[in-house]
This record gives C-alpha cells, structure tokens and sequence, in this order.
C-alpha cells in the first residue's frame, strides 16, 4: 500500500471538480540505439528543464533526476482497478521538441522500464515531492509524421509491469527437452513420451 505525502492529498481534496492540473513527470529508462547501453531521459509538463527529488518505487528513499521541460507532456488514462484489468496508460510528447527527438529516434524504448510521478502547485512551488503514480513498461510507440504547419506528436501505450506479468502466458512445455534446458541432470520427464501412451488401469494388480 502506498502512503502519499500528506500535503498532495490535502490538494486533491480541496481542489474543486475539475479544476485541478496535476504536473506530470515521465521517466523512461530504455537502451542506447549505438552503444546498447542503459540510458535514462525524463520529461516533466513545465516549461522549464528541471532537477528535483523523486521517490523511488519501493517507496524508502528518494532519487535526483533531471527532466526536460517544454515537451507539452500529456498523461491519460491512469486508473487503479481490484482486478487484472492491464489498463494502459498514454502518454504524449510534442515531437518537434529536441527531447523527444532525442527518446524516439536515439533510444530504444521497446520494453523500457517507465515511471509517472505527480504533485500539484500552489502559488507557484509543489505542495509536495513528486509522488509515484505508475510503473510499468514501454508496450507501444508512435512518431506521427504531422501535415506541413502541425506539431506532431510522439505517444507512447505504457503497460502496468504488475499486471502484464500477472496476465502473461508461459510457453514452457512440460518435456525431457525443455527440463535439461533448465538443469542438465533433470530427469523428471525423461520418459514422458514414451508413456504418454500408455493405458494402464492403477487399480488392479
């Protein structure tokens, strides 16, 4: 269970409906298109580039990363359900800005690791420390090439990491094959196929 910082709720709380923009950090953690590295870029809906503590995932200690402003960064669809409803949330970034140029086209994000936080404003400062809203990974990807005059925009499908390996499907078969693949000296199935066929009737003698 997550414990949110006292002064973000009591912001939600007294906001009126509808009224309130949440501000918004992205952070994407996928591989370098030349080196194959790890690289880490993040995106914020300020105007501004931005240093700033975060909390971490397991929620005991908090990290300093850098976020790009000025990328008119859009997250929807956040939502948190009681079952294994996957729910993926979208995020959009203005393509023609050199971050987003720098994550879609220098960064391979296919399965990145991806973490949304968010805080609200009041008078100008954060009421809080950005807190954790979503971890999960990178499903999906488009870079829409906008008409002559448009922005265009770079969106990204991020998959709840909880629930795509809750729902997620083994291909293992249960064979000699595949047992010695997992241990060499595995014998357990080493007769499977041959008494796959067998009819024997265990209760008489």
């Amino acid at each position: 269970m997550q414990t949110l910082d006292p002064n973000f709720i009591t912001s939600l709380a007294q906001a009126r409906d509808g009224a309130i923009a949440p501000v918004y950090f992205l952070w994407l953690v996928g591989r370098d298109i030349v080196t194959d590295g790890v690289k880490s870029i993040g995106f914020w809906t300020g105007d501004e580039d931005l240093t700033i503590s975060v909390v971490s995932p397991d929620g005991l200690s908090t990290v300093s990363r850098s976020y790009y402003g000025g990328c008119n960064l859009s997250v929807d669809g956040i939502q948190y359900v009681s079952d294994l409803t996957d729910n993926a949330v979208s995020v959009s970034l203005s393509q023609i800005t050199v971050a987003a140029q720098e994550a879609a086209r220098n960064t391979n994000l296919r399965l990145a690791h991806a973490e949304i936080h968010a805080t609200t404003m009041n008078g100008g400062a954060f009421v809080s420390a950005p807190q954790l809203q979503w971890v999960g990974i990178v499903d999906e990807g488009n870079l829409n090439t906008p008409a002559a005059g448009g922005g265009g925009e770079y969106t990204l499908s991020i998959r709840s990491e909880i629930m795509h390996q809750l729902t997620a499907t083994n291909p293992a078969k249960s064979s000699d094959a595949h047992q010695k693949r997992r241990s060499a000296g595995d014998r357990f199935c080493e007769y499977s196929s041959t008494i796959e066929g067998w009819d024997i009737q265990w209760y008489k003698s």
